[in-house]
């Protein structure tokens, strides 16, 4: 076998992971982070090939990644995710964390290319999980610290998102983690608003609300969404903190950005139906309990449930086939979306049903828009489907109503609806 051409006393010192690795997977090389962490000594794993010690590997991609760095001559990464699991490695660290594995990232570069070897760099990022636990403590203690700002200037420039501004949200500096985040040049921001940095049709920090924020010298913090200077939309944590001079008078304002923007798909997962892109059946129940906790509703001003059922579905599965039943259901969604108004609430309920919520409403209106919504998929053009119908049940929200008396309701009417012919609209 070939010998290490470097010290190996030197890869044992790096406090990660390193293993040098042919493209057969035969072990070469086992540094002693590896050791300590996994329990396997150099002596048991080095000449042997690691499959034998980790078949769970993905072989197949570990193998095209190898090959892709010795052909480029050029380091590439690999994902040790859950679908590409690496190396599982205990993780012993005391801390407050249900992670019992390490979370790994992986690198692999060239070592010898002409005897097929790469260098396997791993780095465990386990604590990034606990970090974001801790991110609300730690912009609160970033947030006490102003007045070190200028001592620890290089390390914060480089590595945190933050705008200072003035009473007129004109940007007066900002870190250069800032510039390159956001991909502007930093003599194109100095002194304006700071809402040119995130463009049109984000929140504006020049809104009324913002000015009366500051007017108020107010700590402020909320979520903002903004966009790039390449287009692409992100959702950021933003936190407002007043600058005092020696005299506690406010001279400007600090704004501490965090991305949050893989928070956000997370969340917008977890209450979206994944086929008609509506909100989902939990997410429904949380707004429903929300509207009739409200104390203000009156039979002038009450809100209503709609339950639609698009009539003869199954059929329709039977005879076209699923592919030409999603393409219903998602052109449903989309119409009856086009057709509420901003403030209604619309969901898929399960199958071919979906519900609304119409705030302010009396029973008037609320059959109204229901008219104006089977209308709407009465008129849809689905040429592999035929005609689309759907039967609709209206109820309104009276004083002692519950979640599932109003359902009760709109689901009596909307029998009803299909007991007499469907393709109509029937209020209990």
């Amino acid at each position: 076998m070939p010998t290490i051409p470097y010290p190996n006393i030197l890869l044992d010192a790096l406090e990660i992971g390193v293993i040098i690795i042919d493209d057969q997977f035969k072990v070469r090389y086992w540094n002693k982070w590896l050791e300590i962490n996994t329990g396997i000594e150099p002596a048991k794993i080095v000449g042997e090939n690691l499959q034998t010690f980790y078949p769970q590997i993905d072989y197949k991609v570990f193998s095209r990644k190898i090959r892709t760095t010795l052909r480029l001559h050029s380091p590439t990464f690999y994902d040790a995710s859950l679908q590409n699991r690496f190396l599982e490695i205990p993780r012993t660290k005391i801390t407050t964390s249900l992670l019992t594995t390490m979370q790994l990232q992986v690198t692999i570069a060239p070592y010898i290319p002409e005897q097929s070897m790469v260098m396997v760099s791993i780095y465990d990022i386990s604590d990034l999980h606990e970090l974001k636990l801790n991110l609300q403590h730690q912009m609160q203690t970033i947030a006490k610290l102003n007045d070190e700002l200028y001592r620890e200037k290089a390390i914060i420039d480089s590595n945190l998102l933050i705008a200072k501004i003035d009473s007129d949200c004109c940007v007066l500096e900002v870190t250069q983690a800032f510039v390159t985040f956001f991909g502007y040049k930093r003599e194109s921001l100095l002194g304006r608003p700071l809402s040119y940095v995130f463009g049109e049709g984000s929140i504006d920090f020049d809104s009324k609300h913002m000015r009366d924020v500051i007017a108020s010298q107010q700590r402020w913090s909320g979520e903002v969404k903004a966009f790039l200077e390449n287009g692409d939309g992100i959702w950021l944590d933003a936190v407002v903190n007043p600058i005092t001079d020696d005299n506690h008078e406010i001279r400007s304002y600090t704004v501490i950005f965090h991305d949050i923007s893989d928070k956000k798909r997370i969340e917008l997962l977890s209450i979206t139906d994944p086929l008609t892109k509506l909100f989902n059946r939990r997410k429904f129940d949380e707004v429903f309990e929300q509207m009739i906790m409200r104390q203000h509703w009156n039979k002038d001003a009450s809100f209503s449930l709609i339950m639609i059922d698009i009539d003869h579905f199954k059929r329709l599965n039977d005879t076209y086939g699923h592919q030409v039943g999603d393409k219903v259901l998602m052109e449903t969604a989309q119409v009856l979306t086009q057709t509420v108004r901003t403030g209604d609430v619309l969901a898929r309920w399960g199958g071919e049903e979906f519900a609304c919520l119409l705030p302010d409403v009396n029973v008037e209106k609320a059959l109204h828009v229901a008219q104006k919504l089977r209308s709407a998929i009465e008129m849809l053009d689905i040429p592999e489907a035929g005609v689309i119908t759907a039967s609709l049940g209206v109820s309104l929200y009276k004083i002692g109503d519950t979640e599932e008396s109003l359902i009760q309701r709109a689901d009596t009417a909307l029998y009803r609806a299909k007991e007499n012919g469907r393709n109509r609209v029937e209020s209990y």
